[in-house]
């Protein structure tokens, strides 16, 4: 007779996988023979599964999840349920397939600009990577050589010109590059200090981004040496736009700008005659950054730009807190600005020139806050004036004219660098008010100081900084593995009487 499907018995099981956690979400399919007795199931997150009424008979547990082998188990079951089934999963086998090309690619190369040792950030990896303060220079720098650095710090070269700042906003940078031709004649200093930026090109539509960025202490805790918890906030603007000039399609611009805002405080904890002084002292900064560049294309191979750039970064109360009080503060004002000429002329197929010009303009000025004597009381105080007051000025001018040649198999570039060419002045009247050291308050409520330091002279220096460059380079492919790059540079410079500074330059890949 056969048996009622009501008292059937009930098919349980857990999926385990080989160190015997359960497996969540297996597909599991009771078989009677080739066909399926029942809809497959899945397993719950304890990797258990069910399968309720079965009929007595010969069965199959089959077991199916992505990483695994499937497994299949012969089940027989009669009148009397059986134990829960306890089903271990082997892990899948791994095959890599690899396929080889002549070329493409993901291929090892031999030009200089893919060495295995470069590292290109392009704009998709600079707009997903958290970088504090949207600073790339400084997110950048620490994937330089340290060795290669050297006292001058890093070489920053953008555009192909090497500039003392970035120059534009960090959403109109399009690419970094590290160490992409360390060896490459056309620098003066090795590739494995330098950083190369890429800025973005003005486009024939609008396009544009814009970046905030927001700080406030209102979850800091309170300084040990403030009275209350000193309220402090940083924000950062940031963008740019580009576009055409009006209806042309000839002649586009681009304009990227930075403002940041940082209200800081300084915590001053001292002690005069009076007694302990504990104060916030307001110690706010600015950086505004500004740059407007505009593009025209004469035709298909020439195309000219002119570029502007503006910043300032004013800062108040330097060197204030700790025993320095408020009116031993300074005041910082640096401001550059510059103008770049870009020419780029393609003259044919073969050859390529293109000429940089920049002339700037830096002005560096530190003040006292207060113009009075200094007043050094050891371990208690600093009051009076700051006694400090610098002026630094320099108007720079730099070119570059880079000719390129290529045929065949060679690609040759030659052309002259004037790093820098410029007038400096250094205008400095700090201590001319004079400092007294006093060893206690005692000694200073007793007016004994045991030291007294004054600066004189005539504090004003004006000097000429003047420097060369010539290159010649060939990048030589021999054949599809192998490539040899040959160059000679030539440095000069106004302060060293030495005329012969002839480097080799010599590489293969």
């Amino acid at each position: 007779m056969a048996q009622s499907s009501s008292h059937a018995p009930s098919i349980t099981g857990t999926v385990l996988d080989p160190s015997g956690a359960s497996v969540p979400s297996a597909t599991v399919t009771l078989k009677h023979g080739p066909v399926a007795a029942q809809p497959p199931t899945k397993t719950d997150i304890s990797g258990v599964f069910r399968f309720d009424a079965v009929p007595e008979g010969s069965y199959s547990i089959e077991v199916q999840h992505e990483g695994f082998k499937n497994s299949v188990r012969p089940l027989r079951v009669s009148t009397r349920p059986p134990a829960p089934l306890r089903i271990a999963l082997a892990l899948a086998d791994v095959a890599t397939e690899v396929s080889v090309a002549a070329t493409g690619p993901g291929q090892t190369s031999t030009d200089t600009a893919e060495n295995r040792d470069s590292a290109t950030v392009d704009q998709n990896l600079l707009e997903k990577v958290p970088i504090f303060d949207q600073d790339y220079i400084a997110a950048m720098t620490a994937f330089l050589d340290p060795g290669a650095i050297g006292t001058s710090g890093t070489q920053l070269i953008v555009d192909g010109m090497e500039v003392n700042n970035l120059g534009v906003s960090a959403s109109a940078i399009q690419e970094v590059r590290i160490n992409q031709n360390p060896y490459s004649a056309e620098f003066a200093r090795p590739g494995r200090g330098r950083l190369e930026i890429i800025t973005k090109a003005t486009t024939s539509e609008y396009h544009g981004t814009f970046n905030f960025t927001f700080r406030d202490s209102y979850l800091n805790a309170r300084d040990p040496f403030a009275l209350v918890r000193a309220p402090e906030q940083r924000r950062i603007f940031e963008g740019f736009l580009s576009g055409p000039v009006g209806h042309s399609k000839t002649t586009s611009f681009l304009f990227s700008g930075e403002r940041q805002e940082e209200d800081l405080q300084a915590i001053v904890f001292a002690r005069d005659l009076s007694g302990p002084i504990q104060e916030n002292v307001l110690s706010p900064k600015r950086n505004t950054q500004v740059s407007f560049r505009v593009s025209h294309q004469f035709s298909q191979k020439h195309t000219v730009s002119w570029q502007y750039n503006d910043r300032n970064l004013p800062s108040s109360n330097l060197g204030v807190g700790g025993f320095v009080l408020a009116e031993a503060g300074m005041t910082r004002k640096p401001a550059e600005r510059e103008v770049i000429f870009n020419d780029r002329l393609t003259l044919s197929p073969r050859w390529l020139n293109q000429l940089q010009v920049l002339i700037g303009r830096e002005r560096d000025s530190t003040t006292s806050v207060k113009a009075a004597a200094k007043i050094v009381v050891q371990d208690a105080f600093t009051a009076g004036g700051a006694q400090f007051n610098l002026l630094r000025t320099e108007n720079h001018l730099q070119l570059n004219d880079i000719v390129s040649w290529s045929a065949g198999k060679h690609f040759v570039k030659f052309g002259l660098n004037v790093p820098d060419w410029s007038r400096r002045g250094v205008d400095d009247f700090s201590n001319f008010g004079g400092t007294f050291f006093f060893s206690s308050l005692q000694d200073y409520a007793a007016q004994h100081p045991y030291a007294f330091r004054q600066q004189q002279g005539l504090g004003h220096v004006v000097y000429w900084q003047k420097e060369l460059g010539a290159f010649v380079q060939d990048d030589y492919k021999v054949r599809a593995n192998l490539s040899l790059s040959l160059g000679l540079r030539y440095n000069w410079q106004n302060y060293l009487r030495d005329n012969n500074n002839f480097a080799p330059r010599i590489a293969f890949a």
